[in-house]
Order: C-alpha cells, then structure tokens, then sequence
C-alpha cells in the first residue's frame, strides 16, 4: 500500500504552499511509500539517508534536492548514524501556472514530471542561500501579515527560476555527478521487476530469479536500502491498488483479491483490514478512507 499523506493533501486543499522548515523529527509515514497532491522541493540538509522514488533509489549527501510528482509513491530511509535533517516544499502546479511566463512553466513540468524525480547538488555557498529562501517561505506562511500570498509567491519564483538554472547547468557543465553502489543497482533492479507485475503470484524466489540474484542477498540488500522488506513493499502495493479498485470500480471482492495477486476472499479480506484497518466492504462504504 502507498500510504496517502493526508496532511499534505488537506493544507494543499486549502492553500498553495506547504513548507516545512529544517525539520528533524521522523515523520510517521517514514516507513512506508506514501504520495500526495502537487509537487514537492525535497531539500537534504544533514544526515545519511536513502531515498526512493518510484523504482529509483537516491543515496543523499547534504545539499542534495530532490524533485518529483506527489503522486508517485517515495519514501525515505534515513541512518540512525547522524541526525536528520532536511526541509521540504509542497505546492499545486496550477498555483505557478498563474505566476510563471508559459516557457517558465513548460520547463518546470518537464523537470517535476519525471517518472522517478530529478535531483540536483547544491554547493555549500549555494547551499546557504536556498536555506534562506526556505527559512523566508516559512516566515510568511507562519506568520501572515499582509501581503503574505504576494511575498511566497515571489520567494517560491524565485527558488523554481534558481532551481530550473542549476538544472541548465548540471546538464551543460555535468557538474552532477553521483556514483551508486552495487546494492542500490540491485535493489532498483528488484524494483522494477516488482512495481510491473505486483498484480501476479510472485514469491521471493520469483523476484530473486528476475534479477539473477540469491534470494537472501537480494532481501538483505533490499531491507537496508528501503528499511522495508520485500513482502511489506509487495503486500503494500497490492493493498494500494486493491483500495483503488474497491473505490473506483463496483467488482467483487473476490475479483479484485485475483487481480492483485493475493487468491482468496478471506486472505485477501484479512490483510486489508491488517493494513488499513477495515474491511474491503468497509472501505467501499466510506469507512476510513
């Protein structure tokens, strides 16, 4: 299952930015993938951590940022090793679109739309100077004086037109350049294979043959990289994808236990009300959501 961040769904419902500065504390939804509405400017500020987005895995260093789609499911693995610490910017695309020359915004989409984010490195000079852009988008939104809507946006124009200019750079001087380990090539490789055919029986042995790799390396591997097994990542995608089903379609219960994988009724019925709480009949009616 990806686990909806209604939090951020509600403020960006009500407002267009949702920032959060130089926070620390684990969120509760750290553990599992998760998505949401709008885009989001994930800024790595201090700590060891690795992070996923869609199929691909980021191992972040201080001054990384992050780019992507709410709606594609991430999630992040930080080291116990080193405080965390990192702020993040939350906004609607169609809230720029107001504010941003057409080319601008063209540019920008390509940058957050793709399929599993962009990052980019921020030199400690620089590093300083998105901080404080951060630190003034948070004192308005905390503190609304007048013409505080007119401030954030010019101060969130101001950090896309930096961001979509250190992209032309990264691109046009290679200046980003991050190796990745064996494991994370690994763990991607599983990735991939599990995001496609999740909706198939597939077993541990199933995976592990895919990606040409011994089955209790692969789940090693995978566990350090996301800090989730691979059966609570499976089981949580089926469970996502079941949720959609139940609430967009009228099939049976029974049919939709097949089509994710997961056979009988009363299996299927007793890992959803696991994961979510409820019933599958529970969930149609409402209950939860």
């Amino acid at each position: 299952m990806y686990k909806t961040d209604y939090l951020t769904n509600r403020i960006l419902t009500q407002n267009t930015v949702y920032v959060q500065y130089r926070k620390t504390a684990k969120a509760p939804n750290i553990t599992c993938p998760h998505r949401h509405y709008g885009y989001e400017i994930y800024y790595f500020q201090n700590g060891e951590a690795t992070y996923i987005i869609g199929d691909k895995i980021y191992t972040l260093l201080p001054g990384d940022m992050l780019l992507f789609r709410g709606d594609i499911s991430h999630h992040v693995n930080p080291s116990e090793r080193r405080p965390y610490l990192r702020s993040i910017l939350n906004f609607r695309e169609e809230y720029m679109g107001r504010v941003l020359h057409p080319f601008v915004q063209e540019r920008m989409k390509q940058l957050f739309n793709s399929s599993s984010g962009e990052r980019l490195h921020w030199s400690e000079q620089e590093s300083g100077e998105i901080e404080h852009l951060f630190s003034q988008i948070a004192q308005e939104e905390r503190e609304q004086k007048l013409g505080h809507q007119d401030m954030t946006n010019a101060l969130l124009t101001i950090l896309i037109l930096w961001i979509l200019r250190k992209n032309e750079e990264s691109i046009t001087r290679s200046h980003l350049i991050h190796f990745q380990g064996q494991r994370e090539t690994n763990v991607e490789r599983a990735l991939r294979v599990i995001n496609k055919q999740f909706r198939k029986r597939m077993s541990l042995e199933d995976i592990a043959a895919e990606v040409h790799l011994n089955k209790h390396y692969l789940c090693h591997c995978f566990k350090q990289v996301t800090g989730l097994t691979i059966n609570q990542y499976l089981t949580k995608l089926r469970i996502d994808e079941a949720k959609k089903l139940i609430t967009e379609t009228s099939k049976p219960i029974g049919i939709i236990a097949e089509e994710i994988g997961v056979g009988g009724v009363a299996q299927f019925s007793r890992l959803f009300r696991q994961y979510t709480g409820v019933s599958p009949r529970a969930y149609r009616q409402g209950d939860l959501r």
